[in-house]
């Protein structure tokens, strides 16, 4: 086995959660949006065509063979001028997920919705104190489906087919006994699509985040990112966010990530900076923490625009 390569870390770097899912009744969703004065702000589309594409790109395995309850998306902005998932709240109709739990509840295919808040770990995107306020109501309501736990990291491989085999096996220990793992290549993006579940994992995916940020969402990245890595892994938890936390779920999250990372050879024997995480946590506990979720990832715009 070849020896680890140590590349260098930036202070930024960390890992943090960068999206939750509920699935929720749709008409206790409703009550629950006209409290918070939400109702009104909820869009069927959006006018950032380039944020349409990203959606029907990134939801598009979401979609059901059922043609009477067809997938559908609607939009509630929670920050003005939005040009990306983060400081939004999605709300998925007739989904995969919305399907199976209303088979499980024995309910009809469109008596849940699948309400998603993305992009809460993105450096190149200010979180709005909005966004966490509304993301606080929903955690002490509603149990959590599912999340998005991410670490980015500086590593100077590229991420396709030919380093198939490096994901493949720094993911050996988190894939099914006895079951071929599901691995495959899309872009710049590497997937493993069943992981082992008693670790309560759904998907990992490592992929490219300077690319993606630079080439698909056409942000002005600085240079010395060049080399920017993300790994992200989807957890399923089932529970409140709170309890979840206190029965060490996101410490055995951060472990996975630190494994994974270290197997790829991205990291020394120090772990990844939890320090966005720990933020999220503090600031969602107790909103009156002066915490602040500022983008430093992207160039200085010049003469202030």
């Amino acid at each position: 086995m070849s020896e680890a390569i140590i590349i260098k870390d930036y202070q930024e770097y960390s890992a943090g959660v960068d999206s939750f899912r509920f699935c929720i009744p749709k008409d206790s969703f409703n009550v629950f949006l006209r409290k918070l004065g939400l109702f009104e702000k909820k869009r069927k589309t959006t006018r950032n065509k380039q944020v349409d594409a990203y959606i029907k790109q990134k939801y598009k395995n979401h979609k059901t063979n059922i043609k009477k309850h067809p997938f559908n998306i609607k939009y509630i902005n929670l920050k003005r001028g939005v040009k990306s998932l983060s400081n939004t709240i999605l709300i998925l109709e007739n989904s995969k997920t919305c399907h199976e739990y209303s088979k499980a509840n024995k309910k009809n295919y469109n008596y849940y919705v699948e309400v998603v808040f993305a992009g809460l770990h993105q450096p190149s995107k200010d979180i709005g104190p909005l966004t966490m306020k509304i993301l606080k109501y929903f955690l002490r309501r509603y149990k959590v489906h599912s999340m998005d736990l991410a670490v980015d990291f500086d590593w100077d491989k590229e991420i396709n087919h030919t380093n198939k085999h490096v994901f493949e096996q720094a993911t050996k220990p988190y894939q099914q006994e006895n079951q071929k793992p599901s691995i495959y290549n899309e872009g710049t993006s590497l997937y493993l699509n069943n992981p082992d579940p008693k670790n309560g994992l759904a998907k990992i995916i490592i992929y490219d985040k300077y690319k993606k940020q630079t080439y698909y969402h056409k942000e002005n990245i600085k240079p010395e990112l060049k080399n920017w890595k993300r790994l992200e892994i989807t957890i399923k938890t089932k529970a409140r966010f709170f309890a979840w936390i206190e029965k060490d779920g996101a410490n055995e999250g951060i472990e996975i990530l630190n494994d994974i990372t270290q197997r790829i050879g991205a990291r020394g024997v120090m772990g990844a900076s939890v320090d966005v995480l720990s933020k999220q946590i503090r600031k969602l506990k107790d909103l009156r923490r002066a915490i602040s979720f500022k983008a430093w990832a992207k160039m200085p715009a010049k003469n202030g625009f």
